[in-house]
C-alpha cells in the first residue's frame, strides 16, 4: 500500500512577472503545494505579514531581481 507524503505549503513572492510564472510552473511540475505572488519589491514589506496570515505557509521564499 502506497502512502502519499504530505508536503508543506510554500509562499513565494517575486517582483518579476516572468520569473514568477516560470517558478510557478517549476513548483507545480515537482508536485509542490505553492502559492506564487507577483508583487513589486517595494510593496513586499508592507504586505508580507498579511499574506503570511492569509496563507499560513510552512516556507516563505522572497526573490529579488
Amino acid at each position: 500500500m502506497e502512502t502519499k507524503q504530505q508536503l508543506g505549503k510554500i509562499l513565494h513572492l517575486d517582483g518579476d512577472k516572468k520569473y514568477s510564472y516560470k517558478s510557478y510552473k517549476y513548483y507545480k511540475r515537482m508536485g509542490l503545494n505553492v502559492i506564487v505572488k507577483n508583487i513589486p519589491e517595494y510593496k513586499q514589506p508592507q504586505i508580507v505579514y498579511n499574506l503570511i496570515s492569509i496563507y499560513k505557509p510552512d516556507i516563505l521564499v522572497i526573490t529579488r531581481s
